[in-house]
């Protein structure tokens, strides 16, 4: 029995076929003949069918329809007699592509190829209807096929966004698969012009076909030297797009802003890398201008676009538009040990000391602006350095530097202020910076008791240290060091404190010996000039004070000297009669080995410290005060300081207490261990989602 290829598919659309008027007379001739060589054709019309569709794989997915014509060109000039299929005309074979020709083959256009759609257009040509998937210019959207990583799909999941989350899939074809990463960022177009912005945060592959290659055959065939390489184009690559935000334009020629995602993308639109610079500072909310930090990164490489210069650049408001600056609630750069901190410090600081930097005081009757102070507390003596120009940099960095407005050279206003240890020397020979020697006077201690107080006194010894004080500052005596500890060591002044009852005998004899330190006679009261006398000379708007501590060899002593300039600050910035040098100069205080001196609270010499700044901490928007903390132990400073640290630069930490104090998302935990030196993840709601950054590979000052 033969059979035309209109026959053939007109059993498979369960249709019949349209027929001529030669074939009516046909057909009534074969109605004369016997019932049972109809019944035989029909059983052989079957027997084809089923062969056919099992051969054709996906064939009972086509959509109906009567036949498939063939055109002049295609049909074969004259029938082959040999084949059992032919009846003088085309055969089932040409009607019907083989196993390759049945699905057509994938090209990396997301659109019908434009010669198909031609031949479809005629008015002989397949009833097909319109689908409005691929209908891109009722869409709008005109994907760029040379760059797209690949489409939205709904093969896998099924598209669809919540208030909590969303869920959106992307096929990425073989060919872009390498230049996918975790927190890659990709744009979706809408039509209308809006754009999603999304991250990849999840990457997996999935078989193309239902195959098992757990099993041992399998592995080792995979294993062996000789066999073929994994082909890719047997998997799918998908992309799990995490939305950010939707870019779009009120008008053509107004500002782009960003939205909350509130709407999903259509199936088998195109998934584009971001090109456009503004387009990643819009979506991710990094202010165009401020304070440089370093440059967005994805997986340490840094993200390129097509804008001029070509990487994305990380500022830190610097403004009032949206209220305070940032570095006055303060920031916080944590790391281990040799992963770049003091060298990132350095870069971020001088960006601070620039001439048009300037910031305005609430209290300051003129409400004036002016220059910050950058008061530097250094225990490795590398602050020093912001005096002098990096020498290693070349034309090629300085004209970087200047198209990105990061700000280099030497500070010349940078000094160091020395205090003055009997038995010690500062040999400062690692800048030229000016150096001035000071000294604590025990004065200062009359309304900072904690000074000398030790860690382990309890409340009681305090409470009587500070009655002690009190009497000693009345009298008419000297008020240094060694004349208070002579006060308290005669025998006549415990009499009248003990048997007078105003101190329990244990109690006045703890003081006397937590305060009878060999260190203090060491620091307090020096043949220098006391510090109370030159504040004018330390907080001067524009100039950046450096206190090294390396030269001295006592912990003791190198923390009370920075206790006592951090007190000091503090001390003007928050009362009302504050000295004017202070109070009407905004000061940048960036305390190196953080966790030694705003630990957590274990006695009451500790609570005291962190209390006082606390309150700093929390006033510092409205006095003008920003910490600049610098630490490996994050865990360590106490929570009532750090809960008020609004920017946190995370280098690399593999201490799991220290990555679990710092409260980032769990995606960006796990990337901490792994980051590279120079490279870190900014945490600053205030001013930007979170990000990854790399910070300059070169110093803005020396470095050495």
């Amino acid at each position: 029995m033969k059979y035309e290829d209109a026959d053939i598919l007109a059993f498979i659309s369960n249709k019949s076929k349209p027929t001529s008027a030669s074939e009516k007379d046909a057909e009534s001739d074969d109605n004369a003949g016997s019932d049972e060589s109809s019944k035989a054709r029909d059983l052989e019309k079957k027997d084809l069918e089923k062969d056919l569709l099992t051969e054709v794989p996906g064939l009972d997915s086509l959509p109906a329809f009567e036949e498939f014509p063939v055109s002049s060109a295609e049909a074969p000039m004259e029938a082959d007699p040999h084949n059992s299929l032919n009846n003088g005309s085309n055969t089932a074979s040409q009607a019907l592509p083989s196993r390759s020709q049945a699905v057509p083959e994938l090209t990396s256009s997301f659109s019908p190829d434009n010669s198909f759609v031609a031949r479809l257009s005629g008015k002989d040509e397949l009833p097909f209807e319109a689908f409005d998937g691929y209908d891109f210019e009722t869409s709008g959207v005109t994907p760029s096929l040379d760059e797209a990583f690949g489409i939205v799909t709904t093969g896998i999941e099924p598209l669809e966004i919540t208030h909590s989350g969303a869920t959106i899939t992307g096929y990425i074809a073989s060919a872009r698969r390498s230049e996918i990463r975790l927190g890659t960022y990709v744009v979706v177009p809408y039509e209308g012009g809006e754009k999603l912005f999304a991250r990849v945060g999840k990457l997996q592959y999935r078989q193309e076909f239902a195959v098992d290659d757990a099993t041992e055959i399998h592995s080792r065939r995979m294993l062996n030297a000789r066999a073929s390489p994994m082909n890719e184009a047997d998997y799918k690559f998908l992309a799990c797009l995490d939305p950010l935000c939707i870019l779009y334009r009120k008008k053509s020629d107004s500002a782009l802003t960003r939205r909350m995602a509130d709407r999903i993308p259509r199936p088998n639109t195109p998934i584009l890398p971001v090109t456009d610079r503004l387009e990643v500072q819009t979506g991710l909310n990094i202010p165009e201008e401020g304070v440089f930090l370093g440059h967005l990164s994805v997986g340490g490489e840094l993200v390129k676009t097509h804008s001029e210069p070509e990487t994305v650049a990380y500022y830190l408001r610097n403004d009032y538009f949206l209220g305070d600056p940032l570095i006055f609630r303060h920031i916080l750069i944590c790391g281990s040990t040799g992963t770049g901190k003091t060298f990132l410090s350095k870069n971020i600081l001088r960006q601070f000391m620039t001439e048009s930097n300037r910031y305005r005081l609430r209290n300051s009757p003129d409400k004036a602006r002016k220059n910050p102070c950058l008061v530097i507390m250094d225990p490795q003596d590398e602050y020093s350095q912001l005096f002098e120009d990096n020498e290693t940099l070349t034309e090629e960095d300085k004209f970087r530097f200047e198209s990105e407005n990061v700000t280099y050279g030497r500070v010349q206003s940078t000094k160091a202020f020395v205090a003055k240890v009997d038995g010690q020397k500062y040999p400062g020979d690692k800048s030229r910076a000016e150096q001035l020697e000071f000294t604590i006077p025990f004065s200062l201690v009359k309304y900072n008791s904690w000074l000398i107080s030790a860690a382990g006194m309890s409340e009681l010894q305090y409470i009587g240290l500070e009655v002690l004080l009190g009497d000693f500052f009345k009298s008419s005596v000297p008020h240094t060091y060694l004349n208070f500890i002579n006060y308290i060591e005669n025998e006549g002044t415990r009499s009248h404190y003990v048997d007078s009852g105003k101190l329990h005998e244990s109690s006045y004899d703890g003081i006397v010996r937590r305060v009878s330190s060999r260190f203090f006679p060491k620091v307090f009261d020096q043949d220098a000039t006391p510090i109370t006398e030159i504040v004018d000379k330390i907080f001067k708007p524009g100039q950046i004070s450096v206190f090294p501590t390396e030269y001295i060899s006592s912990p003791r002593i190198r923390d009370l000297i920075v206790l006592t300039i951090m007190s000091l600050i503090v001390d003007n910035k928050l009362n009302t009669t504050g000295i004017d040098a202070i109070k009407e100069t905004p000061i940048v205080l960036a305390l190196d080995e953080a966790h030694r001196y705003l630990s957590r609270a274990n006695g009451e010499h500790a609570r005291l410290i962190i209390s006082r700044f606390a309150d700093a901490a929390r006033q510092g928007r409205k006095e003008a005060l920003g910490l600049f903390l610098i630490t490996q132990d994050p865990q360590d400073i106490d929570d009532t300081v750090f809960k008020q640290v609004n920017t946190k630069l995370i280098l690399n930490l593999n201490n799991d207490a220290a990555i679990s104090s710092l409260n980032v998302p769990k995606e960006y935990e796990r990337r901490i261990p792994y980051l590279k030196k120079g490279q870190m993840i900014i945490h600053s709601p205030d001013n930007s989602d979170i990000v990854e950054i790399l910070g300059l590979s070169n110093c803005v000052v020396r470095h050495r």
